[in-house]
């Protein structure tokens, strides 16, 4: 019998092809949801999950910082729900 070799496998995305974050912007961003969400300033935040930026505009009515997630209210009672751990940057 002949041994069939297996078809290579497809190419992961690996976590080295998301945004470098470095400490100072970690801490900038974490800040920035701070003041964010005491005074209920509008926002741009930026996401980055599955390859591709994403952004929302609106007012942070929550954050849960046992679960990570903010709740992002974006006008006419349309409610977003982000993880903290994707938002790469914020305006």
């Amino acid at each position: 019998m002949t041994a069939v070799p297996k078809p290579p496998k497809g190419k992961k995305k690996s976590a080295s092809n998301s945004p470098k974050m470095t400490e100072d912007k970690l801490l900038e961003i974490s800040e920035r949801l701070a003041d964010a969400l005491e005074f209920k300033n509008e926002v741009t935040i930026t996401t980055y999950r599955k390859g591709k930026y994403e952004k929302f505009t609106g007012i942070i009515e929550s954050a849960n910082p046992e679960t990570k997630m903010i709740t992002f209210n974006v006008g006419n009672f349309e409610h977003h729900k982000i993880s903290a751990n994707i938002i790469v940057d914020i305006e």
